[in-house]
C-alpha cells in the first residue's frame, strides 16, 4: 500500500499526518523548506483548538510553551480605554469545559513535528517541493521539483494559501489581497515596559488599523501584531520592514500603545489575503486542508485552529470509510466547508469593524460595552463549542 502523501509540512500538513497515522495509515509528508520551521505571529487557541490538539496527541508536548491569558481586553487605541473584556479564567473554563491559551506558531509546529517523528507510520521529508500531481489507476502520484515521484493511495494538499495542488485542481487564480498589511514582531519579555498589560490578550482598535499583543513561548517572548489599511506593491507576499509607517498610523494613541510599538527593531511585513469560500476541495483520492482549502484573514484568530480541526475530521472520516477513500474525503469536505466558510467571511467583515472611524466606531464601541463579560462569551459559543 502506498498510503497517504501530504504536500506541505506546516501546521495543517503535520496535523493531517498525525490524524491519519493515528488511524493506522502510512503517511509521507513532503515539505519544500530545508527544515520544519515557522515564522510569523502567535496563535490564539480556544477550547476547540485545545480539543483538537488533545485528539491529535499533541497537547502534552505543546503545554510547556503555552500561556494562559487572564482575559481578552478590547481597547480604544486613542485613549487606552477598555471597551470590553472577556474573562478567560474559571468562568470561561466552566462554560466551555477547558481553557483558552496562546502560543507561538513555531512552538506549535515544533510540538507537532516532535510527535510525528515519534510515530513510525509517518515519514517526514524536507527539501521536497511538490510541483503537481498525476492521476493513476487507483491513486495519485506527487511529482516533485527535480523529478522525484511519490505514489499515493490519496494525496492531501496542505501547501498553504498559494497551493500548487489547489492551482492544478481548481485553477482559481491567486489569493485576493484584502487591502490590509500585517506587521509581526517578537520581543523579549524583559524589554516590555511595566505599563504594558502582559497578562491578557489586548486588542486595540483604531481608525485604519488595529493592534494585538500577548505573551508566548511560556512567557519568555512578547508577540505583537499590527494590521493597517495599506496597499501592497512588492513582488512577494512578505518582507522585512522597519515599521516606520506604524509610528505615523498610530501617532495619536495612548502612550502605552505608542511606546510598545517602538520596541521591535525589525518587523516582518505580510500582505493580508484570503479567498472566497468554494464548495469544491477535491476530486477522487485528493483533497485540500488548512490554508490550501480555506485561507482566511487572522481577525477571528482561527486560521491555524481550523487546520487542526480539519485534520481531526479528516482522520475520523477516513476511519469510517477505509475502503473508499474518495467517499471519505468528500464526507470530510461536506462537514468542514460550512464552518470554515463562516470563519473566512466573519474574519473578512471584522476588518472593517476593527478599522472603522466615526461615526461607525461610536456604534461599535457601544456594542462592545453592551456585550462584554459573560454575554461576550456566549457570542463565541458557535466557535468554541466544537468537539471532535
Amino acid at each position: 500500500m502506498a498510503g497517504f502523501v501530504v504536500a506541505g509540512g506546516g501546521i495543517a500538513g503535520i496535523a493531517a499526518a498525525l490524524a491519519l497515522a493515528g488511524r493506522g495509515h502510512e503517511v509521507t509528508v513532503l515539505e519544500q523548506a530545508p527544515s520544519f520551521e515557522e515564522v510569523g505571529a502567535g496563535i490564539q487557541i480556544g477550547p476547540n483548538g485545545r480539543r483538537a490538539l488533545e485528539a491529535l496527541g499533541v497537547w502534552e508536548a505543546l503545554e510547556p510553551s503555552v500561556v494562559f491569558p487572564h482575559s481578552i481586553r478590547i481597547r480604544r487605541a486613542r485613549d487606552g480605554a477598555t471597551l470590553g473584556e472577556l474573562p478567560l479564567g474559571t468562568t470561561f473554563a466552566n462554560r466551555f469545559g477547558t481553557t483558552y491559551q496562546v502560543v507561538h506558531r513555531a512552538d506549535l509546529l515544533a510540538a507537532l513535528v516532535e510527535v510525528a517523528n515519534a510515530n513510525p507510520r509517518i515519514i517526514l521529508h524536507t527539501g521536497s517541493r511538490v510541483s503537481c500531481y498525476r492521476a493513476d489507476d487507483g491513486g495519485l502520484t506527487a511529482l516533485l521539483e527535480g523529478g522525484a515521484e511519490h505514489a499515493a493511495n490519496a494525496l492531501i494538499g496542505a501547501d498553504g494559501i498559494r497551493s500548487r495542488i489547489r492551482a492544478q485542481l481548481l485553477d482559481d487564480g491567486p489569493p485576493t489581497f484584502a487591502g490590509h498589511v500585517l506587521y509581526r514582531a517578537l520581543v523579549d519579555m524583559d524589554a516590555v515596559p511595566a505599563a504594558v498589560d502582559t497578562n491578557s490578550v489586548n486588542l486595540w482598535l483604531h481608525e485604519g488599523g488595529h493592534v494585538v499583543h500577548y505573551p508566548v513561548s511560556g512567557g519568555r517572548k512578547f508577540n505583537i501584531v499590527v494590521a493597517v489599511n495599506e496597499n501592497w506593491h512588492s513582488e512577494g507576499w512578505s518582507e522585512p520592514s522597519d515599521g516606520a509607517i506604524l509610528g505615523m498610523r498610530f501617532a495619536a494613541v495612548a502612550e502605552e500603545l505608542r511606546e510598545m510599538l517602538t520596541l521591535p527593531d525589525e518587523w516582518l511585513r505580510w500582505a493580508g489575503a484570503d479567498r472566497e469560500p468554494v464548495g469544491h476541495w477535491g476530486q477522487g483520492p485528493l483533497t485540500l486542508i488548512g490554508d490550501a482549502a480555506h485561507p482566511t484573514l487572522p481577525y477571528l484568530a482561527s486560521g491555524a485552529v481550523m487546520a487542526l480541526e480539519d485534520a481531526v475530521v479528516l482522520g475520523r472520516e477516513v476511519e469510517r470509510e477505509p475502503a473508499d477513500l474518495p467517499a471519505a474525503l468528500r464526507a470530510y469536505e461536506r462537514i468542514r466547508q460550512p464552518r470554515t466558510a463562516r470563519i473566512v467571511r466573519s474574519s473578512h467583515r471584522l476588518a472593517g469593524v476593527y478599522h472603522a472611524g466615526p461615526p461607525l466606531s461610536f456604534f461599535r464601541d457601544a456594542f462592545i460595552r453592551m456585550t462584554s463579560g459573560r454575554r461576550g462569551l456566549e457570542r463565541m459559543a458557535w466557535l468554541y463549542d466544537w468537539r471532535p
